[in-house]
C-alpha cells in the first residue's frame, strides 16, 4: 500500500474514515489510496462477516458487566480498565474499516470511478 503509506496520518484518518463510511475521496491522490485501503481490507477479509462486530459488541457487554461488579465491590482500578476497555472496543467498531464490508466494497467501487474519471 504505497499510495496509502506516503499520505499523512491526517491524510490517512480521512481516508480510512470515507472508506468506513462507504464513500470516495474528491481527490485523485486520496482516492488512489481509498482504492488500495479498501482492497487490502478485502484481501484480508477471512472470518465470516458478522464475527468481527459479534466480538466487539460482546466485548464491550462483559466489559460493561465487569465494570458494575467491580463498582460494586469499590474497586475503581477495575472499573477504570474496564471502562477503557469498553471504550476502546466501541471506538474499534466506529473506526475500523473491516467492521463494514459493505461500504468497504462501495467505497472502493466510488473510489475506482474517481481515480479513472481523473486520469
Amino acid at each position: 500500500m504505497p499510495t496509502f503509506k506516503a499520505l499523512s496520518y491526517g491524510a490517512k484518518w480521512r481516508v480510512t474514515r470515507l472508506v468506513a463510511r462507504g464513500e470516495a475521496p474528491d481527490d485523485p491522490r486520496m482516492a488512489a489510496a481509498a482504492v488500495e485501503l479498501a482492497e487490502h481490507c478485502q484481501r484480508s477479509q477471512r472470518a465470516p462477516q458478522g464475527l468481527l462486530p459479534g466480538l466487539l459488541i460482546g466485548l464491550v457487554i462483559v466489559s460493561d458487566v465487569l465494570a458494575i461488579f467491580a463498582a460494586a465491590k469499590g474497586d475503581p482500578w477495575v472499573v477504570g480498565s474496564m471502562s477503557l476497555i469498553a471504550l476502546s472496543n466501541v471506538g474499534h467498531l466506529i473506526l475500523n474499516p473491516r467492521v463494514r464490508p459493505k461500504s468497504v466494497s462501495r467505497s472502493l467501487k466510488e473510489s475506482k470511478r474517481v481515480v479513472a474519471a481523473r486520469v
